[in-house]
C-alpha cells in the first residue's frame, strides 16, 4: 500500500485553483510563505514501487513448464545459482526498519564507563550541587575546579583534557588523572582524621545517628524489663514447686 501525497503540500495548489476559477476574491498572507516554503513530506519511509518485467539477468521466459510466477501474463522462471536454495521469506522479515535518530556520543562517554566501571561507589559519595560562580567554561589543567571537592567527573574531564590538549594515550591520561585522585582521596581522610584527634583532645564528643543511638536505648530497655519480668517468673514457679514437693500437714482429729 502507498501512501499519496502530503496533504499539506496540496493546500496551496488548491487554492490556487479557487484563486483561478474566481471562486476565491483575493490570495491570503499565508499563500506567499507556502509558495516560498513549501511544507516537507512524510518522514515516514515508503516502500519503493517497482516492476521487472522479467528484463533482469535472473528472470527468464518461459512458455512451456508451469513453475514460477506470472508478471503481466508472462510465464517467469527465476533460476538460482548452483548450490543455493530457495527460501520462502515470510512478511515478518519484510518489514522495513524505519527512521531513527542518530546516536549521540560524546568523547567522554566511554572515559566515563571506564572509570566507574573501576570505582563504582564514587557515584554515591554526596556532591556538592551549588554554583560558586555560575561559570560554565571549566579550565582543567588541574584536578580540582576550585570548589574543594573532587569527583568522578572532575577525573573525566581532566583525563580528557590531558589527551586532547597534552596529546596523551588514554591509558597514560588515565593513569595520571587517577594517581592525582588517589592523592586528593588520601589527603582528605588524613585531614578528616586529624580534625577528630584535635576535637576528641579538646573534649569533643563524637556525635552518633540521632536514629541509631535512640534505638539502641530502647533495645537496651527493653532487654533490662524482660530480665526483671523473667526473673520473678522463675522465682515464682520455683516456690511453686516446692510447695507441691512438700507433705501436707498431718490433721488432729
Amino acid at each position: 500500500m502507498t501512501r499519496g501525497p502530503s496533504v499539506a503540500r496540496g493546500v496551496g495548489k488548491a487554492y490556487e485553483k479557487l484563486l483561478s476559477g474566481k471562486l476565491r476574491k483575493e490570495a491570503p498572507a499565508w499563500l506567499h510563505a507556502m509558495r516560498s516554503a513549501p511544507p516537507a513530506d512524510s518522514l515516514v519511509r515508503e516502500p519503493t514501487q517497482f516492476s521487472t518485467h522479467g528484463q533482469l539477468g535472473f528472470e527468464k521466459t518461459d512458455g512451456e513448464g508451469n513453475q514460477g510466477s506470472r508478471v503481466h501474463g508472462t510465464q517467469i522462471r527465476r533460476t538460482l545459482p548452483k548450490g543455493c536454495v530457495a527460501v520462502s521469506h515470510k512478511k515478518g522479515r519484510l518489514r522495513t526498519r524505519g527512521n531513527r535518530p542518530p546516536k549521540i556520543v560524546f568523547p567522554e562517554d566511554s572515559l566515563r564507563r571506564e572509570f566507574y566501571k573501576n570505582h563504582p561507589f564514587e557515584k554515591y559519595r554526596p556532591r556538592i550541587l551549588m554554583e560558586l560562580t555560575g561559570e560554565t567554561n571549566q579550565d582543567w589543567k588541574q584536578l580540582t575546579d576550585g570548589t574543594g571537592q573532587v569527583t568522578g567527573e572532575n577525573v573525566i574531564r581532566y583525563q580528557h583534557y590531558l589527551m586532547q590538549d597534552k596529546g596523551m594515550t588514554k591509558e597514560a591520561a588515565y593513569a595520571q588523572a587517577t594517581q592525582e585522585f588517589y592523592a586528593f582521596r588520601a589527603r582528605e581522610d588524613s585531614e578528616r582524621k586529624t580534625a577528630q584527634q584535635e576535637a576528641r583532645f579538646y573534649g569533643a564528643r563524637m556525635l552518633e545517628k540521632p536514629f541509631s543511638a535512640r534505638m539502641l536505648r530502647l533495645e537496651e530497655r527493653e532487654i533490662h524489663r524482660s530480665t526483671k519480668v523473667f526473673v520473678a517468673r522463675a522465682q515464682d514457679q520455683q516456690i511453686r514447686d516446692t510447695t507441691a514437693d512438700s507433705p501436707p500437714p498431718n490433721v488432729q482429729k
